[in-house]
């Protein structure tokens, strides 16, 4: 197990535990369990049975009063509603400013478990415990929860970080291939925007990731973990445009991901997200071809499927665009890379470059 300690202004010290086969949480973080008088599992209802009793032997019961709260399955559990039905039980059964709540399962769950806890008696704890390739390697950490708002992402949420971060790869074995693949989208994306060693890393093991290699998933999840909490502690808030980086690919990747009304999983919206950056970029002459054939062979490498068929609007894309959180009040805003690395924010492309690269993105 690895262990990676950061500080953030919103809360001192926080801790993540990446690894295989960990063991006895509490008996490994004891000062965060000290005066806990009572803990929730929060899970995905779509689950199987199997991943969570596995979560729940990494907090052994002894002392401490235990609950379990289902929800619904993946997006469908990020709104308002459900972050109010969370808190209503919790208050129902005496949670105090002391309690924690433990939060199993994908990107969804650990947003809305998260956001519940900033909300619920103005902030309790929370632990983060994800169970799929994409939320170990990215939604799961670094402390920004939310949920989404008229079909948009992400929309309403905060900045409060999880007392701790518990990555245990194991949780990966039975992910199906698709899983893997929408896992490896996030993957992908952290090749393009880190630094050379975290690149190498990536494209080492991509191939093996996609193969369900126990190791490659270890070391890529370990990888990305260390890389975003590093950006995390240096620009928890989004105040310095640093965190920003980690959002590359998710403007047009979200819209695509609302367009498919739930027919195109998260990472592989992520991916397509990713060639619609990279198309603009080389078309408004700031990436070069040769840059743009080595960082698209890496989508490529993910063999994505077709995009589910359907009526793909580009005029609804650009409502969408123009609504994204990170557009600023601009009519459109995205981020664009130059290099492997080197990443800039552009304001108000032209309509006719963005719709070139929205069907090429889609092909």
């Amino acid at each position: 197990m690895k262990v990676f300690n950061f500080t953030v202004k919103s809360r001192g010290a926080v801790a993540a535990a990446v690894g295989r086969d960990l063991a006895n949480i509490q008996a490994a973080f004891p000062a965060l369990f000290a005066k806990t008088d009572k803990f929730c599992f929060v899970t995905d209802g779509g689950a199987p049975k199997s991943l969570k009793v596995r979560a729940m032997t990494l907090f052994p019961a002894k002392k401490t009063e235990q609950h379990r709260y289902e929800l619904p399955p993946s997006e469908a559990a990020k709104t308002l509603e459900q972050a109010g039905k969370l808190c209503a039980f919790l208050f129902a059964r005496g949670f105090s400013r002391n309690s924690l709540l433990i939060a199993v399962g994908g990107g969804a769950t650990t947003d809305l478990t998260g956001f519940a806890a900033s909300i619920y008696m103005r902030g309790i704890k929370w632990i983060s415990v994800p169970t799929t390739f994409l939320a170990q390697a990215d939604a799961g950490l670094g402390g920004k929860t939310a949920v989404n708002l008229a079909g948009a992402k992400n929309i309403a949420g905060t900045f409060h970080q999880p007392a701790l971060a518990v990555c245990d790869t194991a949780f990966l074995d039975s992910l199906p291939h698709a899983e893997l693949r929408s896992g490896a989208g996030e993957l992908v994306k952290y090749a393009m925007i880190g630094p050379a060693a975290l690149r190498r890393t990536i494209q080492r093991n991509l191939a093996k990731t996609l193969s369900g290699d126990r190791a490659a998933l270890t070391t890529c999840v370990t990888a990305c973990a260390a890389f975003k909490l590093r950006i995390t502690a240096k620009d928890e808030r989004d105040a310095t445009g640093l965190r920003e980086t980690l959002n590359f690919g998710h403007t047009a990747g979200h819209a695509f991901e609302a367009l498919a009304a739930g027919r195109l999983a998260h990472g592989a919206a992520v991916a397509r997200g990713l060639r619609f950056a990279l198309l603009v970029s080389a078309r408004t002459g700031r990436l070069a071809p040769a840059a743009f054939k080595q960082l698209d062979s890496l989508i490529t490498a993910l063999r994505l499927p077709p995009p589910p068929a359907g009526r793909w609007d580009f005029r609804k894309f650009m409502t969408l665009v123009s609504k994204d959180k990170k557009a600023r009040g601009a009519q459109n805003r995205f981020l664009l890379i130059t290099a492997p690395g080197r990443l800039t924010a552009v304001e108000n492309i032209k309509s006719a470059t963005l719709k070139s690269a929205f069907h090429g993105a889609l092909k």
